[in-house]
């Protein structure tokens, strides 16, 4: 009783289902989380007489023939039965992509499923994982919904890649995986069932069988004294569903158009004349097999039923969620549009500040957002950044050597040179530059990120127009805050080089300068001190103390004494005496300056280095400090002051907010 009654409850619902299949298959759907609904995959290999079993089903012949793979894309086949009408036509099929064209002619089903075909794969032999979705109408069918898969093949032909297998295998298991699809695996009786490709793949997703229905087909030509009885009594290969053999019509009844009420006439009489089928009579022939199709599903149906029908109010609700989203009908008159507008210009003016001030719902636990990542460029990009940015560590003494000549000119240059300090220092403030303007310039892109994600979804779905406006105009107001924020910055730097300030608090000044290039003249002095004395008392430890170490001693210090002295000679000289007289030469057109030859130069050098250093420093915190606020100022703080009035001065017209408003065509069908 509770068997019959989940069968008559599933009958009912297998429409239904139909219905929601055709629905989840439209374009409206394409994309969308879909609902796994109760179907039958048919399984078989390629000439297993997997057509055959469908057409018997149906009773006509309506699925392409051949020698090489038939099907080429996976058919869903939804067959209702209907009662014989008095007017009109008895059977007809349509298609889901030909909606309200009737095909009363069977043969022009056919074609119609070649022609859908090749529009997808192409006329040479191309498969595809695009369903072809048809119903058929008959008095003479069983209610039942089929996946018609195309048949297992091994070896490519025509346009079909090397891996066709592999692609046709992952097609079937890609059904027939799902608990909600039942498995018709069709195997011809003259092969090995151990061995079948269909029962292979059904026990990799169905191991316990209790999805699977076998089907041995071709039972009459199995070899004389041989039957199909140990197979449909699942001795060879369990199924909890069991078996149903079936006999097909020969290539030659298909040929010669026999009718399917005489092949079926004539599988029964085979049946009836093979006496080793007797007990298992109720599990053989195309009416056996469409019974227990049909009961099958009609049941399945019935379990899935409470599953089913929460996943389908879950997507419902889903559903009915998002079209809440996308607001009601888009208004008519011009104060509605006009408010609809203000309204969203406004919300999405507070959703900009709110992300720049960290004041956004839902903010992530897992990345930086909104305003922390302004912050993270202000702070742990650019000012990290600019302070290691130092050009003086890799300015040499010949460098600085260099500027002090050429600033001197003809002049003999002073203990403390200034000038050439100042162009130095010029010349590492104006390094600073670039850096400083990329700031903005990141800080700008994250602003222009945000201004994009703040766009409600909602909004550019429904309102495309009006989205793409939005961001348009906000990233154009943003560009107007990039301007001025840079050209402070440059003023700042500009600033800078525009006076040299010694008398500022932190500078080292000159006194403490050369007090500090005294103590590196007296440490290297002391360090080639120390290396001479550790020379001197290894060889006394060697060969002891005699004359000879003593004038080693006296040697190194007397060297010593001259690079303290800046006695050394210069390596090229542009002169010569020749015959007690001097012969100049003319100099190099690339001429370096002089090695410090005295301590004076050398003190220069340092004195130089030092006050160099001392003030780009103070230099480098002014600008790390003051870019940031520029940023903030003109940029970032620019969205709160002026973001709002900005909108709405450019959106918010009568002349266009109609357009402003169209709905996308997709969704206004909604």
């Amino acid at each position: 009783s509770s068997s019959s009654s989940d069968a008559t409850l599933g009958a009912g619902l297998v429409p239904l289902v139909n219905k929601l299949q055709d629905i989840f298959a439209s374009d409206a759907m394409s994309g969308k989380r879909l609902v796994d609904l109760p179907c039958i995959a048919v399984v078989g290999s390629q000439s297993s007489g997997k057509s055959s079993v469908l057409e018997a089903l149906v009773g006509r012949d309506f699925l392409p023939r051949g020698p090489d793979i038939c099907t080429r894309r996976p058919l869903l086949l939804q067959l209702v039965h209907t009662p014989a009408a008095r007017d009109g036509p008895t059977e007809w099929g349509e298609f889901l992509h030909r909606p309200g064209d009737m095909f009363t002619d069977f043969e022009a089903i056919r074609e119609e499923i070649e022609a859908e075909t090749d529009r997808t794969t192409g006329v040479n032999k191309g498969v595809s994982d695009k369903q072809i979705r048809l119903k058929i109408c008959s008095p003479n069918v069983l209610t039942m919904t089929l996946v018609d898969l195309p048949g297992i093949t091994r070896v490519p032909v025509g346009d079909q890649p090397p891996d066709i297998e592999t692609q046709i295998r992952n097609m079937i298991l890609s059904y027939i995986k799902k608990d909600s699809c039942l498995i018709l695996a069709v195997t011809p009786a003259n092969s090995d069932l151990a061995n079948s490709d269909a029962l292979t793949l059904s026990k990799q997703v169905d191991p316990d069988g209790l999805r699977t229905l076998g089907v041995v087909t071709k039972l009459d030509i199995m070899d004389r004294g041989t039957s199909a009885v140990k197979y449909l009594k699942g001795e060879v290969v369990p199924l909890r569903l069991g078996y149903v053999g079936v006999v097909n019509r020969c290539q030659a009844d298909i040929n010669d158009r026999r009718p399917m009420h005489e092949a079926r006439a004539l599988e029964a009489e085979f049946f009836r004349s093979k006496p080793e089928y007797k007990d298992v009579l109720k599990h053989c022939g195309i009416k056996a097999l469409s019974r227990n199709v049909s009961d099958l599903l009609a049941k399945h149906i019935g379990n899935l039923l409470p599953d089913l029908q929460a996943r389908i109010m879950d997507r419902r609700a889903e559903a009915e969620k998002e079209l809440a989203m996308y607001g009601s009908d888009i208004p008519e008159t011009e104060s509605e549009r006009a408010a609809l507008v203000l309204q969203k210009l406004e919300r999405y003016a507070a959703s900009l500040q709110a992300a720049v001030e960290g004041r956004s719902t839902n903010l992530s636990i897992d990345i930086l957002e909104g305003g922390a990542r302004v912050h993270y460029v202000l702070q742990e990009i650019f000012v990290k950044g600019l302070l290691e940015l130092d050009p003086t560590a890799t300015m040499t003494d010949e460098h600085i050597r260099t500027k002090i000549q050429n600033t001197a000119g003809t002049k003999a240059v002073l203990l403390v040179p200034e000038e050439p300090f100042e162009q130095l220092a010029r010349q590492c403030i104006e390094k600073m530059l670039d850096p400083c303007k990329q700031c903005a310039e990141l800080v700008h892109q994250e602003l222009c990120a945000m201004a994009a994600s703040c766009v409600p979804p909602e909004v550019a779905q429904v309102y495309p127009h009006l989205a793409q406006a939005v961001e348009k105009t906000c990233k154009e107001f943003l560009s107007k805050g990039l301007e001025p924020a840079v050209q402070m910055i440059v003023n700042l730097v500009e600033c800078q080089l525009a006076h040299i300030n010694t008398s500022h608090p932190d500078f080292v000044g000159g006194p403490a300068a050369l007090l500090q290039a005294q103590k590196a003249i007296d440490a290297r002095m002391n360090a080639e001190a120390e290396e001479a004395a550790e020379a001197a008392n290894k060889s006394s430890k060697n060969k002891g103390v005699n004359k000879e170490n003593a004038d080693v001693v006296s040697g190194t210090i007397q060297k010593t004494s001259q690079w303290l002295s800046g006695v050394l000679s210069p390596s090229k000289r542009h002169y010569s005496i020749e015959n007690g007289t001097v012969k100049l030469k003319e100099p190099p057109k690339k001429l370096n300056a002089n090695a410090c030859e005295t301590n004076e130069e050398f003190l220069q050098v340092m004195v130089t280095r030092t006050l160099l250093g001392s003030y780009y420093r103070i230099a480098r915190g002014i600008l790390a400090d003051t870019v940031p606020k520029a940023v903030m100022h003109f940029l970032v703080n620019s969205v709160s002051r002026g973001l709002r009035q900005h909108l709405i001065g450019v959106l918010y017209q009568p002349g266009i907010m109609k357009n402003l408003l169209m709905e996308d065509p997709e969704i206004a069908e909604l």
